[in-house]
C-alpha cells in the first residue's frame, strides 16, 4: 500500500456516508435563527437583510482566526497569541500607513509578514525545540501585546483612510452575482466530478441521496446569499471570510498538506514513521494561522477604522476555540472539518447578536458562551470515548 493511500483520511477509504455532525449543527443554526425571528422581544428585525449582514460582519474576523485555529488544534496544538496578534499586526499595518506613508496595500503586507514570521517561530519553537504550544503561544498572548503597546507608545491610532476603509465596503451587486454564481457552479461540478471518478476508479459509489444532499446544501447557501446580498452587494469582510474558508476546505480535504494535517492529529508517532515530516506541517501550520490572524488584524483595524493595542483582538483566542470545538472540532486532534468551524462561528456570532437583541446583559453572554463551551467539550470527550 502506498504511503498517500495509508495516510487518507478513512472516511476516503470507507464507503461514502453522510456527515450527520455538520448537517445536525446546520439544523441547530435554523433552529437558533427561527426562534429568534419568532420572539417578540427582537421586535421582527433578527431575519432582516440588515440584521444578517451585521452579524456576518460582525462574525468576519473570527472566523478568519477560526479557520487557521482549526487546523491547529486537527495537529493537536492551540495557539493563545491569535487576539495579541490581531491587535500587533494590525498596528504594523496602521503605523507603516499613517507613520512610514506606505501606501495601504504594502501596509498591509508588512503586517502578514510580520504574523506569517510569528506564525513560523511558534512553529520552529513546537516542532522543532519540542516546546509545548501551550507554553510557546501563552508567552506570544503577552509578548505580543506588549510589543502592539510599544510600537504605539501605548496610544491608539485612528482615521487610517481610504485605503483601508474598501475593506469595509460592499462588493457591486453584479460582481456579487457573479461571485456566488461562480461559485456555486465550481462547487457543483466537483460534487459530481468526485461521485463519478469514484465509479471510474472501481470504488465503490457515492449514494444517491448524498450527492442529493450535498448538492441541495450547495444551492441553498447561494440561495441564501443572494436572498441578502443580491440587491446590495456582498460586503468585503464577509467575501475574505468566505474565501478563507473556502481555501481552508481546499487544503483540509484535497491536498496531500491536508492529509498529513489528519495523519499527525490521529497520530503522530504513526505518521512519521509513514513518512510524513511532523516538524515541517507544523511549522506549515503556525505560519497559516500567522498569516490568518495578520488578515484579521487588519480587518479588525478597518472595521473600528482604527487599533486600540490595549484592547485590540482581547479575548479573541477563547472565542476561537469556542467556535472551533462547538463545530466539532476535537480538542485531541485528528477529527474535524473546516465546513463545522464555519458553522460553529455562526452559532457563536447568533448568540451574541441574539442575546443583545434580547437586551441580556454582557456579563450573561459570557456565562452562555462559557456553558456551551464546556458542553461541547464535554460531548466531544465522552463520544471518543465511546468510539474507543
Amino acid at each position: 500500500m502506498s504511503r498517500e493511500r495509508a495516510l487518507k483520511p478513512e472516511v476516503e477509504r470507507q464507503r461514502p456516508r453522510m456527515d450527520l455532525n455538520t448537517w445536525a449543527m446546520a439544523g441547530v443554526l435554523a433552529i437558533m435563527w427561527i426562534a429568534l425571528a419568532l420572539l417578540p422581544a427582537t421586535r421582527g428585525v433578527f431575519l432582516t437583510q440588515g440584521n444578517i449582514t451585521n452579524l456576518l460582519t460582525q462574525g468576519s474576523v473570527l472566523l478568519v482566526v477560526s479557520v487557521g485555529m482549526t487546523m491547529v488544534i486537527l495537529i493537536r496544538g492551540i495557539d493563545l497569541s491569535v487576539g495579541a496578534g490581531v491587535a500587533l499586526t494590525g498596528m504594523v499595518a496602521a503605523l507603516c500607513h499613517l507613520e512610514l506613508g506606505l501606501p495601504a496595500p504594502l501596509a498591509m503586507l508588512a503586517a502578514i509578514a510580520v504574523g506569517a514570521a510569528v506564525g513560523m517561530l511558534h512553529g520552529v519553537w513546537v516542532g522543532w525545540l519540542g516546546v509545548p504550544a501551550f507554553i510557546v503561544t501563552l508567552a506570544g498572548f503577552k509578548a505580543y501585546r506588549g510589543g502592539a503597546l510599544v510600537i504605539s507608545n501605548a496610544r491608539g491610532v485612528s482615521r487610517l483612510g481610504d485605503g483601508f476603509a474598501a475593506l469595509v465596503d460592499q462588493v457591486p451587486v453584479s460582481a456579487t452575482w457573479i461571485i456566488v454564481l461562480g461559485t456555486l457552479s465550481v462547487g457543483l461540478a466537483i460534487t459530481v466530478r468526485d461521485a463519478t471518478r469514484r465509479k471510474q476508479l472501481g470504488l465503490e459509489p457515492t449514494p444517491t441521496r448524498i450527492v442529493g444532499a450535498r448538492i441541495a446544501g450547495q444551492v441553498l447557501l447561494a440561495s441564501a446569499l443572494l436572498a441578502v446580498f443580491g440587491s446590495r452587494g456582498i460586503p468585503v469582510p464577509i467575501l475574505i471570510a468566505g474565501a478563507v474558508a473556502l481555501l481552508g476546505i481546499f487544503l483540509t480535504k484535497r491536498t496531500r498538506f491536508g492529509r498529513h494535517i489528519y495523519a499527525i492529529g490521529g497520530n503522530p508517532d504513526a505518521a512519521r514513521l509513514s513518512g510524513v515530516d511532523v516538524r515541517k506541517v507544523t511549522l506549515g501550520v503556525y505560519a497559516l494561522l500567522g498569516v490568518l490572524t495578520a488578515i484579521a488584524g487588519i480587518l479588525s483595524a478597518a472595521r473600528t477604522d482604527g487599533v486600540t493595542p490595549g484592547t485590540q483582538g482581547q479575548l479573541l483566542e477563547l472565542d476561537a476555540v469556542t467556535a472551533v470545538v462547538i463545530g466539532g472540532t476535537s480538542l485531541l486532534g485528528g477529527r474535524g472539518s473546516i465546513v463545522g468551524t464555519v458553522l460553529g462561528a455562526l452559532v457563536f456570532a447568533t448568540l451574541a447578536n441574539g442575546m443583545s437583541h434580547l437586551r441580556i446583559d454582557s456579563n450573561w453572554q459570557l456565562i452562555c458562551t462559557g456553558a456551551i463551551l464546556l458542553a461541547a467539550g464535554t460531548i466531544d470527550v465522552l463520544s471518543k470515548g465511546k468510539r474507543s
